[in-house]
């Protein structure tokens, strides 16, 4: 379209009615529109392919062609030209079918005014610029649909049932776009994914979500199992009411397979340590404690057999020293790997670390256990429960500023439950997620390592709580009741 004019071709084999048409035309848009006449469809081709119009006004019956037809062929001619039909024929059927084959309107000669021509003049060209605007649209999706490295489908997911699906998410899954199109989104979901799939379908469905994002197992028709990261969204609502949904997904199994060597060279780093350290504190207790301790016993022979002073004087102050460095000594072994732990097992080192705790920081401490002893498959997790309580002394030794804090140790069905409490400031959200909290990042790797489950919640002045939920899984227990407080 011109900035100055409108061009129109006319195709009207009767001169009358052309000249009717042309002369309200004219009084309608004055200068605005530029107006070529033919009467016949043949001609009318040659036009279009030679010059550029923006409407085209045409009987249905022309010498080389007749009703409905004539629309199917300048639809196939001028596929961006808007189209309205002129006749002499007020048939509403006849408009419907018009407007079905392509046309924009469908105006009756004897009914033509000023206003009428000028208006669908231009509701007919907008209108077909908003239908290209949408084809155009339509195509850009078709293409990044077609396109996109991430596996893309329509699914509905009240039954699975695809509606459509791009060739990267056949690829990810191992099967044909035919194949998908048979079939419903749980079929290729891994049997032991299937029934949490289903859950969080379910609850997704159930509550106002914008989109929602979860992981799951793929079961490939080779028998390869994939793990992908699917992202959901409401797309478009289909025919009685049906929501159609976006669901794209990625191959995460390269990340999944990183990321559990990382937590097995993790685990191992924390094994090798907790070895180093028991070396550590072997050495400590028996070598150096063992030479403090003789060390000691010959200070108190010298101070009863040298009692003039100030020799004696000396020889006291040097048998307090030895004793503090023997005190010293023995704290930095306990710390560095407590011989409760293989001696008493795990609810007995957590008692001595609740007391150790309430004596070194004189903060009061209860302990209220329902699991009287405490055994584990693999002696690694114990080591990695007691771990993460320290860890969490440690916070509230450097952090909280509390003075009670409550420890609990109960057997659920799942698991034992273990649960510490403190009044102090309270931890935020921020400080939980925050990358340099390093304790908290180790107590999280400690965790996951056994198959448990960690959360950190606080609110201002009113305290820190701290639950770690054990699997029954790595465990072996017997129940009593034991509470010491």
């Amino acid at each position: 379209m011109t900035a100055t004019k409108i061009h129109i071709l006319l195709i009207e084999d009767n001169e009358s009615d052309a000249f009717l048409v042309q002369n309200e035309l004219q009084m309608a848009m004055g200068d605005q529109i530029s107006v070529i006449h033919t009467e016949r469809l043949k001609t009318a081709f040659e036009l279009i392919e030679a010059l550029s119009f923006d409407l085209i006004l045409s009987d249905l019956t022309l010498p080389d062609s007749d009703g409905i037809t004539t629309i199917n062929l300048l639809r196939e001619q001028a596929t961006n030209i808007p189209i309205a039909v002129l006749s002499f024929r007020d048939d509403e059927k006849l408009a419907i079918k018009a407007i079905q084959a392509g046309a924009q309107d469908y105006l009756v000669k004897g009914n033509l005014t000023k206003g009428v021509l000028s208006r669908v003049i231009r509701y007919s060209i907008e209108r077909k610029r908003i239908e290209q605007n949408i084809q155009k649209a339509q195509q850009r999706f078709q293409t990044i649909f077609e396109k996109a490295p991430l596996g893309i489908a329509l699914i509905n997911l009240e039954t699975g049932e695809y509606y459509d699906v791009n060739p990267r998410y056949a690829s990810i899954v191992n099967r044909s776009i035919q194949e998908l199109m048979s079939i419903s989104q749980a079929d290729i979901i891994h049997p032991d994914d299937l029934l949490s799939y289903q859950q969080e379908i379910g609850f997704f469905l159930n509550q106002p979500h914008d989109d929602y994002k979860l992981e799951k197992r793929i079961l490939q028709p080779d028998a390869n199992i994939i793990w992908i990261e699917m992202f959901i969204v409401p797309f478009e609502t289909m025919n009685d009411q049906e929501i159609c949904y976006l669901c794209m997904i990625e191959d995460i199994s390269e990340r999944k397979r990183l990321i559990e060597n990382l937590r097995h060279l993790t685990t191992h780093l924390q094994e090798i340590r907790e070895e180093e350290r028991t070396r550590i504190g072997r050495e400590i207790h028996d070598v150096l404690g063992g030479a403090l301790t003789v060390l000691k016993m010959d200070l108190d022979w010298l101070a009863k057999k040298i009692s003039t002073n100030p020799m004696h004087e000396r020889i006291k102050s040097l048998y307090q020293l030895t004793g503090e460095a023997i005190e010293t000594a023995r704290r930095v072994s306990m710390n560095l790997r407590p011989n409760v732990l293989d001696n008493l097992g795990l609810c007995g080192a957590i008692e001595w670390l609740v007391r150790d705790f309430e004596q070194r920081t004189n903060i009061r401490c209860t302990l209220e256990s329902m699991v009287s002893t405490l055994s584990f498959h693999n002696k690694s997790h114990e080591t990695s429960i007691f771990r993460i309580i320290q860890e969490a002394f440690t916070n509230i030794t450097r952090h909280a500023q509390a003075t009670q804090v409550d420890v609990e140790l109960v057997e659920e069905d799942d698991g034992i439950f273990i649960s510490i409490k403190d009044n102090g400031i309270g931890i935020n959200q921020a400080q939980t997620l925050n990358p340099e909290s390093f304790g908290i990042i180790s107590m999280n790797e400690r965790a996951q390592q056994f198959g448990g489950k960690l959360q950190i919640s606080g609110k201002p002045m009113q305290g820190t709580y701290v639950t770690l939920r054990v699997p029954h899984s790595i465990t072996v227990t017997d129940s009593g009741d034991f509470i010491n407080d």
